[in-house]
């Protein structure tokens, strides 16, 4: 049987949304591990942009961005339209400012203060919908949590005394459930860097 083909990065979390949501499906993949200051050729022939996560279906079809490979992942379980529309937020109102949280030397557009009250505009809708249910659209964990909690891990281990201190005890303890999950921690196994030749290599 021919399966498709994922190339990931173990750390970026985009690429651990879609490893999540592949796994969270039961799907099998082949898993090519990318070390991105050396990006394979054929990672490059399917998709010139060179970010990850890229996904090669069996049948040649490229998928470039983690939300659409998300939306694959999920085909036989649709994401509800707010749930969509949450995930979208997060990357287009809450990851930029999460950028010039965790790399502040890059950016010289506005003050800490500011990116931390953005940032915290997030939380606290976040905060609201987890006030209501265990994760962020039910007693499940669905589609909207694993698209949304690898960029509240990245923004927590920028300070993470800073984090675990902030007022939103219902974020947090969502957050402390996730990275306690076993499907997280499966996600995250370490892989060698993809080249040609090796064995295939199946995710999960």
């Amino acid at each position: 049987m021919k399966i498709s083909t994922l190339y990931s990065f173990r750390r970026c979390p985009y690429a651990m949304r879609g490893r999540l949501a592949i796994s969270t499906s039961g799907i099998k993949v082949e898993l090519r591990e990318v070390v991105l200051r050396d990006k394979p050729t054929e990672m490059l022939e399917v998709s010139p942009k060179g970010t990850v996560p890229v996904l090669v279906l069996h049948n040649g079809e490229v998928i470039e961005e983690s939300l659409d490979i998300m939306i694959w992942a999920f085909k036989n379980n649709l994401p509800k339209p707010e749930e969509y529309e949450l995930v979208k937020f997060c990357d287009e109102n809450f990851k930029p400012w999460l950028d010039r949280y965790k790399y502040p030397s890059k950016y010289n557009d506005c003050t800490q203060e500011l990116v931390l009250e953005n940032a915290l505009y997030f939380f606290e809708l976040l905060e609201k919908k987890l006030e209501k249910n265990i994760f962020l659209f039910g007693n499940s964990r669905g589609f909207s949590d694993i698209g949304i909690a690898p960029f509240i891990r990245q923004f927590a281990h920028v300070d993470i005394d800073r984090f675990l201190n902030l007022k939103y005890p219902k974020l947090i303890e969502w957050y402390e459930e996730f990275v306690d999950w076993q499907g997280f921690k499966s996600s995250m196994k370490k892989y060698p860097k993809w080249v040609d030749d090796q064995p295939v290599v199946f995710f999960p």
